[in-house]
């Protein structure tokens, strides 16, 4: 096991930023697939994936949470990332989570994302949360709404329009 888990369900567990690895990061943000929704199916460039993984590490340490790579508990495999991170410049705590194309329609996104939402209620005593997605985005949508959020109302983050959801507690 990769070590620095600070999270764990069924079939994976999260860990700490500093265990990311350019390549991990580089192949999601280099698929346009997989980019559909963040950046309108634009590739990221390698320094951006760079900047992106140095910037979550720094999150992290100064916030002491953030968005975490996700690995599969009987291998170790990389699959994604999810956590929690501050929403678009507010002071509301957004989860977000991005996972590789062999790993959507398995369930993983909705398990994952309850227990990041377990883990920022109980043991970083989070009274609310926000989540944002792609207007199209239908998964993404019925990930949260199982996860026990509330879409609220069409709104402009990200400069882009999107569908923004809340769970408080």
């Amino acid at each position: 096991m990769i070590h620095n888990s600070i999270i764990t369900t069924e079939r994976t567990y999260l860990s700490t930023p500093d265990t990311l690895e350019f390549h991990q990061i580089r192949k999601l943000d280099s698929d346009p697939e997989i980019m559909r929704y963040i950046t309108k199916g634009k590739p990221r460039s390698a320094q951006e994936s760079e900047e992106w993984i140095t910037k979550r590490r720094v999150e992290y340490k100064k916030n002491g949470f953030g968005l975490m790579p996700v690995y599969l508990k009987e291998s170790d495999e990389f699959i994604g990332w999810a956590g929690l991170k501050f929403l678009d410049e507010t002071s509301k705590i957004e989860v977000g989570y991005r996972f590789d194309k062999p790993y959507w329609g398995m369930g993983l996104a909705t398990e994952i994302t309850k227990a990041v939402v377990s883990y920022a209620r109980e043991k970083l005593g989070i009274q609310q949360l926000v989540a944002v997605t792609d207007l199209e985005n239908e998964a993404s949508k019925k990930v949260l709404l199982k996860s026990g959020f509330k879409f609220l109302n069409q709104a402009f983050y990200y400069n882009t329009d999107v569908d923004y959801f809340e769970l408080n507690f």
